[in-house]
């Protein structure tokens, strides 16, 4: 090992960084998982016509408000979507091609779930969403030519997308999409407010007749929010406003604890986290191992 003793200063170092950044992060998968395991353990579903306030698994089936996923064109009640564009950058052995991320997105309404009798309001902004269905394709346009590729249920879209090699000849875009469907299981880990219908009231102008708008439009041109490189707009107030006037309930980011959505069971969730876990923490113990072993190496050895 005495080359690496004689490695210089910031190379070695630069190595041994990475290598905890890597046990780091495996540790922290692992802490991760199980406290999302922790938190689903302490709760039972609640229907969604039994709810109170309070940190809640909420349980039901989504019921609107109808979407449309902007690659795919899939009927949903959520979306997210992302492009990664490939592009030419220097690398070691010469110039190679990589995936960048061109954008991403995500549906701006709430989305609605019920049982029948009532129906709840879920933010899902800031929420890890554990299942949703998806699809990961390539093609050569955008919007995609492409608009029905297989549509997943299980697991999750492939990962290390921005290290993901392409070849000179290959497609230009890789699309990965996620979408909730319509009519689906889905449960929330989450906080369980009374919807307020005031709160989402629109402005006075933002709910005017196609007429007054029309006449508006006559005398001068109003600002109009672009499209988005997909061609999605904004939803407006007044959208919002009806969607949350059918919620007696609001589902959202709890202070301090898991957000967790999912069209999957609990205990399914719960037994595909605890194997994340256990094998995360394999990985942490080997890196950590590797970087106690490094400075043993260049300091005790």
């Amino acid at each position: 090992m005495d080359w690496l003793r004689e490695l210089p200063g910031i190379v070695f170092w630069w190595g041994w960084f990475m290598v905890a950044m890597l046990a780091a992060g495996s540790l922290y998968a692992v802490w991760w998982a199980r406290r999302n395991v922790k938190a689903l353990a302490e709760q039972n579903p609640v229907d969604v016509s039994d709810l109170s306030e309070g940190y809640h698994l909420v349980w039901g089936r989504t019921v609107g408000p109808p979407l449309q996923a902007p690659l795919s064109q899939r009927p949903c009640v959520w979306w997210s979507a992302e492009v990664w564009e490939s592009v030419r950058e220097p690398g070691p052995s010469g110039i190679r091609h990589v995936w960048r991320q061109a954008t991403q997105e995500e549906s701006d309404r709430p989305l609605l779930v019920g049982d029948g009798r009532t129906i709840a309001a879920v933010w899902p902004h800031s929420a890890t969403i554990v299942s949703s269905a998806w699809s990961d394709w390539r093609g050569d346009s955008l919007p995609p030519e492409n608009r029905t590729p297989e549509l997943q249920t299980e697991g999750i879209p492939g990962q290390g997308i921005r290290a993901d090699a392409q070849g000179t000849f290959g497609p230009r875009y890789r699309y990965v999409e996620k979408i909730i469907p319509i009519d689906a299981p889905l449960f929330a880990l989450a906080d369980v407010t009374r919807a307020d219908p005031a709160l989402y009231e629109p402005e006075d102008d933002d709910v005017a007749t196609d007429d007054e708008a029309a006449s508006a439009d006559a005398e001068f041109e109003p600002w109009r929010p672009e499209p988005s490189r997909l061609g999605v707009l904004p939803t407006r107030d007044a959208v919002i406003a009806e969607d949350m006037s059918r919620a007696a309930w609001t589902v959202s980011a709890p202070k301090g604890k898991p957000f967790l959505i999912s069209i999957s069971h609990p205990k399914a969730v719960s037994a595909e986290q605890d194997l994340g876990a256990q094998g995360g923490l394999t990985m942490g113990a080997i890196f950590t191992v590797m970087a106690l072993g490094l400075l043993w190496v260049r300091f005790g050895g």
